[in-house]
């Protein structure tokens, strides 16, 4: 397929700062909805349901040609055991990437499913998969091609002669692990793995085919907090593979947790605000923060790209910003474990 020499570029970094295309989303702030990659992740939280939205827009600057990705997500617990923690986890992730002249568009719907088990008071092992549908499409209007060349410029009103179809679509089917840590003190440690794209996929424009690559990840998050000075450190680390390609983010956030003024005597989410640092191997260094309130959570990231692509971008990688929303249905759970929740007025923990 022969399109414009800058399009065909886009494309071909639209999944990270190496230059064979695959067009997958990849968010800074992944952790805070992981998963979406990883099945294994789906009600994973302290909350019993979550509701989450993201909207990146990366590189800017290349004249109309920035990646526009927005993303929404749903999970909850389902068929809790009180006693050992083991429940069902179900949601559902919805993707919508965009790039290019051409309108380049990428549409994921997937609904994952996993169970967690308690393995102790704080052990826990999860076991997921994600069926779901992906689909790409190309828009129409701005495509230019060699025969179209009448000498000066492009004049689309000469036929390509070219059969395109505007649209592909497939089943698709992910699976993944992972491990969970709590502690009393609010500390955690996660460790997952996953295998996205597990029966490769066609999806092709033309009559030959275009297998998506398996997507595996290997991740690694956690929290240390110190509820005498209320400040934790939450450290993360992502491995993404996908065929000749990868992307590693590695970096930690900050966390600071706010006084309650209240004196009410009920039993509140705590709040936090927190301010991170992170490094995207061979493309970006990342600044975040986030503030956390009463079950909301707003955040923001900004990439400063390092790639060889920051002459053409002018350094500006991509803006993140995402909202999400927890609900504890059951709070009798937890009231004892000192996870979740402060006794408003700051009178002591539970």
């Amino acid at each position: 397929m022969k399109t414009k020499l800058n399009i065909l570029g886009i494309l071909a970094l639209t999944w990270s700062a190496n230059t064979f295309a695959q067009q997958d989303k990849h968010l800074t702030m992944w952790n805070e909805n992981a998963s979406s990659i990883n099945p294994a992740a789906v009600a994973s939280m302290d909350e019993d349901v979550r509701f989450l939205t993201n909207f990146r827009m990366q590189w800017l600057p290349l004249n109309g040609n920035a990646l526009r990705t927005n993303t929404f997500s749903f999970d909850a617990k389902l068929m809790k055991v009180k006693k050992t923690g083991s429940h069902l986890g179900v949601g559902l992730n919805f993707t919508n990437d965009q790039t290019g002249d051409i309108r380049y568009t990428s549409n994921v719907i997937s609904v994952p499913i996993a169970y967690n088990i308690g393995l102790d008071r704080n052990s826990f092992f999860s076991i997921g998969i994600s069926p779901g549908f992906v689909s790409r499409s190309l828009g129409t209007g701005n495509q230019t091609w060699d025969n179209q060349w009448n000498g000066s410029t492009f004049d689309q009103t000469i036929s390509s002669g070219e059969i395109i179809q505007g649209t592909a679509s497939a089943f698709d089917i992910g699976a993944g692990l992972q491990y969970k840590y709590q502690s009393d003190n609010q500390s955690h440690l996660k460790i997952g793995f996953s295998v996205n794209h597990l029966t490769s996929p066609s999806l092709s424009f033309t009559s030959t085919g275009d297998n998506l690559y398996k997507n595996i990840n290997i991740y690694a998050s956690g929290t240390y907090f110190q509820p005498e000075r209320r400040f934790g450190i939450s450290p993360s680390i992502l491995v993404s593979l996908i065929g000749p390609n990868y992307n590693v983010l590695l970096g930690s956030n900050f966390d600071h947790e706010l006084f309650e003024s209240s004196r009410r005597t009920d039993y509140v989410q705590r709040s936090f605000i927190s301010y991170g640092f992170y490094l995207r191997w061979k493309d970006a260094f990342i600044a975040t923060i986030a503030y956390k309130f009463y079950g909301f959570k707003v955040g923001v990231s900004y990439d400063i790209n390092v790639s060889k692509l920051s002459s053409d971008t002018r350094a500006q990688g991509g803006f993140e910003l995402y909202l999400k929303y927890s609900l504890m249905v059951d709070k009798s759970s937890y009231i004892h474990d000192r996870r979740l929740f402060r006794w408003r007025g700051g009178r002591g923990r539970l």
